[in-house]
């Protein structure tokens, strides 16, 4: 059995067309997915997943591999779960799956491994990365996180927001397959453990504005040492603030409240 990270990339792109052919400060987004999850070290295979053979080019060494996604998977009617349920039979060794989102070029190397290292927990069956959040937070115009009614509280003492920031997630073989044939059609059976990652891992380029933004930080970041860690997941932090920490989501729910 071994463990695989899926770099999915999609041919037809309806926000920003053609955004996964265009050079992000030199390299497209899917090979800046590739080289991490190389670096991370913590996958037997990374298999680069489209419905362009143009994508095949980025296989490098005997751990990348390159899939041709089928029509039916490509088109605007695929849903995540069809593209998982597709690599676990497609993948009968795999012991477990971590998407990683090549929109998200500036997560690190360690919010993948993160993640990765995560679902590898004999206890965990599936995986998340989140950012927290210290904010006032609405839905329908109905306050989740503090009363309007009250002094306005600091948004350190607020509790805390987990937003599903989609960089990556993962699954494991065993209860995503045994659920799927039982008749779930959730995405996430199991026990789901929320990973907390960089807050530059939760800019997903979906826009055009998206792709600038990003790549105009990674531009800057450039001009830091290598050895410098810029926008840290720090451990002082995680110390004043413990709901930071990653959690089982059954426990995280006591502490925050997730919005996808």
């Amino acid at each position: 059995m071994y463990k695989v990270a899926v770099i999915p990339v999609r041919a037809g792109s309806k926000r920003l067309p053609r955004k996964n052919y265009k050079s992000f400060n030199s390299r497209i987004l899917a090979e800046i997915a590739r080289d991490k999850c190389l670096a991370a070290g913590i996958f037997d295979k990374i298999i680069i997943s489209s419905d362009d053979l143009f994508f095949e080019e980025l296989v490098n060494c005997s751990k990348v591999e390159f899939i041709q996604r089928t029509e039916h998977l490509a088109g605007d009617d695929a849903t995540t779960d069809m593209v998982i349920d597709f690599f676990f039979d497609e993948l009968p060794s795999c012991e477990s799956i971590l998407w990683v989102n090549s929109v998200s070029p500036l997560q690190s190397i360690e919010d993948i491994k993160n993640c990765g290292m995560r679902l590898h927990d004999p206890n965990v069956d599936c995986v998340m990365a989140v950012n927290t959040l210290y904010q006032h937070c609405c839905i329908s115009n109905k306050p989740i996180n503090f009363s309007p009614n009250n002094s306005f509280e600091k948004t350190q003492n607020l509790e805390p927001i987990q937003r599903y920031i989609y960089s990556c997630m993962g699954w494991t073989r065993e209860t995503y397959v045994t659920h799927r044939s039982r008749g779930f059609n959730g995405l996430f059976p199991g026990h789901m453990a929320l990973v907390e990652a960089s807050t530059l891992a939760g800019m997903l380029i979906k826009y055009e504005e998206d792709f600038i933004l990003c790549s105009k930080i990674e531009e800057a970041m450039a001009q830091f040492p290598k050895d410098k860690v810029l926008f840290p997941l720090d451990q002082k932090l995680i110390k004043a603030r413990p709901h930071m920490k990653n959690e089982e989501s059954a426990d995280t729910q006591k502490q925050c409240r997730v919005i996808i």
